[in-house]
Protein backbone atom coordinates (compact mmCIF):
# COMPACT_ATOMS: atom_id res chain seq x y z
CA UNK A 1 0.00 0.00 0.00
CA UNK A 2 1.45 3.45 -1.67
CA UNK A 3 1.60 6.12 1.44
CA UNK A 4 0.54 9.36 0.45
CA UNK A 5 1.95 12.81 1.26
CA UNK A 6 0.03 15.07 3.39
CA UNK A 7 1.67 17.62 2.32
CA UNK A 8 1.72 18.23 -1.67
CA UNK A 9 4.67 20.82 -2.52
CA UNK A 10 3.95 22.80 -6.11
CA UNK A 11 6.73 23.77 -8.06
CA UNK A 12 5.30 26.91 -9.08
CA UNK A 13 7.52 30.23 -9.30
CA UNK A 14 6.07 32.66 -7.21
CA UNK A 15 6.53 36.23 -8.66
CA UNK A 16 6.63 39.49 -6.08
CA UNK A 17 4.62 42.49 -7.36
CA UNK A 18 6.61 45.51 -7.31
CA UNK A 19 3.66 48.29 -8.25
CA UNK A 20 2.73 49.45 -4.78
CA UNK A 21 6.35 49.82 -4.11
CA UNK A 22 7.14 51.80 -6.89
CA UNK A 23 3.59 53.26 -6.51
CA UNK A 24 5.21 54.63 -2.77
CA UNK A 25 9.00 55.79 -4.46
CA UNK A 26 7.29 58.13 -7.13
CA UNK A 27 4.73 59.99 -4.38
CA UNK A 28 8.35 60.17 -2.70
CA UNK A 29 9.85 61.99 -5.59
CA UNK A 30 6.87 63.98 -6.02
CA UNK A 31 7.00 65.08 -2.79
CA UNK A 32 10.58 65.81 -2.58
CA UNK A 33 10.64 67.92 -5.67
CA UNK A 34 7.33 70.31 -5.02
CA UNK A 35 8.97 71.03 -1.61
CA UNK A 36 12.29 71.75 -1.83
CA UNK A 37 13.58 75.12 -2.78
CA UNK A 38 15.28 76.29 -5.40
CA UNK A 39 18.43 78.63 -4.92
CA UNK A 40 19.31 80.79 -7.69
CA UNK A 41 23.22 82.41 -7.58
CA UNK A 42 23.36 85.63 -8.93
CA UNK A 43 26.45 84.60 -10.99
CA UNK A 44 29.56 86.16 -9.21
CA UNK A 45 30.81 86.59 -5.71
CA UNK A 46 31.19 90.00 -4.87
CA UNK A 47 33.86 91.11 -2.88
CA UNK A 48 30.81 92.22 0.17
CA UNK A 49 31.55 94.97 2.89
CA UNK A 50 32.12 94.27 6.56
CA UNK A 51 29.22 95.23 9.23
CA UNK A 52 29.13 95.51 12.98
CA UNK A 53 26.43 93.79 13.58
CA UNK A 54 25.30 90.49 10.92
CA UNK A 55 22.49 88.19 11.07
CA UNK A 56 21.74 85.24 8.35
CA UNK A 57 19.64 85.85 5.75
CA UNK A 58 17.27 82.77 3.96
CA UNK A 59 17.55 82.63 0.45
CA UNK A 60 15.38 84.76 -1.54
CA UNK A 61 15.83 86.91 -4.20
CA UNK A 62 19.74 87.60 -5.19
CA UNK A 63 20.86 90.26 -6.80
CA UNK A 64 24.31 91.21 -7.59
CA UNK A 65 26.81 94.14 -8.10
CA UNK A 66 30.66 93.98 -9.42
CA UNK A 67 33.10 96.29 -8.72
CA UNK A 68 32.37 97.44 -12.03
CA UNK A 69 28.34 98.65 -11.81
CA UNK A 70 27.50 95.58 -13.52
CA UNK A 71 24.01 94.02 -12.01
CA UNK A 72 23.94 90.31 -12.02
CA UNK A 73 20.56 88.09 -11.84
CA UNK A 74 20.98 84.86 -12.21
CA UNK A 75 24.08 84.56 -13.78
CA UNK A 76 23.47 87.13 -16.49
CA UNK A 77 23.87 90.69 -16.24
CA UNK A 78 21.59 93.41 -16.81
CA UNK A 79 21.50 97.17 -17.08
CA UNK A 80 19.56 99.17 -13.97
CA UNK A 81 16.83 99.83 -16.53
CA UNK A 82 16.05 95.97 -17.42
CA UNK A 83 16.15 94.37 -13.84
CA UNK A 84 12.53 95.19 -12.94
CA UNK A 85 11.16 92.73 -15.45
CA UNK A 86 13.55 90.20 -14.49
CA UNK A 87 12.95 91.02 -10.39
CA UNK A 88 9.08 91.09 -11.08
CA UNK A 89 8.97 87.49 -12.33
CA UNK A 90 11.70 86.00 -10.03
CA UNK A 91 8.73 87.67 -7.17
CA UNK A 92 6.33 86.11 -8.91
CA UNK A 93 7.89 82.87 -8.34
CA UNK A 94 8.30 82.49 -5.06
CA UNK A 95 6.08 86.16 -3.50
CA UNK A 96 7.16 85.63 0.12
CA UNK A 97 10.72 85.38 -0.75
CA UNK A 98 12.85 88.32 0.71
CA UNK A 99 15.50 90.19 -1.32
CA UNK A 100 19.37 90.15 -1.04
CA UNK A 101 21.38 92.46 -2.53
CA UNK A 102 25.42 91.68 -3.23
CA UNK A 103 26.91 95.05 -3.55
CA UNK A 104 30.58 94.67 -4.03
CA UNK A 105 32.49 96.96 -1.19
CA UNK A 106 34.28 99.12 -4.33
CA UNK A 107 30.97 99.41 -6.32
CA UNK A 108 29.22 102.61 -6.30
CA UNK A 109 26.54 103.11 -3.52
CA UNK A 110 23.53 104.63 -5.83
CA UNK A 111 23.39 101.56 -8.43
CA UNK A 112 23.12 99.27 -4.66
CA UNK A 113 20.61 101.97 -3.48
CA UNK A 114 18.61 101.90 -7.00
CA UNK A 115 18.44 98.11 -7.12
CA UNK A 116 16.83 98.61 -2.99
CA UNK A 117 14.52 100.97 -4.24
CA UNK A 118 13.39 99.31 -7.44
CA UNK A 119 13.12 95.85 -5.31
CA UNK A 120 11.39 98.13 -2.22
CA UNK A 121 8.81 99.45 -5.44
CA UNK A 122 7.78 95.74 -6.28
CA UNK A 123 6.79 94.88 -2.55
CA UNK A 124 10.51 92.74 -1.54
CA UNK A 125 11.50 93.10 1.66
CA UNK A 126 14.82 93.92 0.64
CA UNK A 127 18.66 94.11 2.64
CA UNK A 128 21.99 94.24 1.29
CA UNK A 129 24.58 91.45 2.05
CA UNK A 130 27.96 91.78 4.39
CA UNK A 131 30.62 89.28 5.43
Amino acid sequence: MARRSRVAVEAEDTELNMTPMLDVVFILLIFFIVTSVFVKTPGIEPVKPEAVTAEPLPPGIIVAVSRDNEIWIDKMPYDINEIRPVILALRDENPKAGGIIQGDAESQAGIVNQVQEIMTDLGIDTRVATE
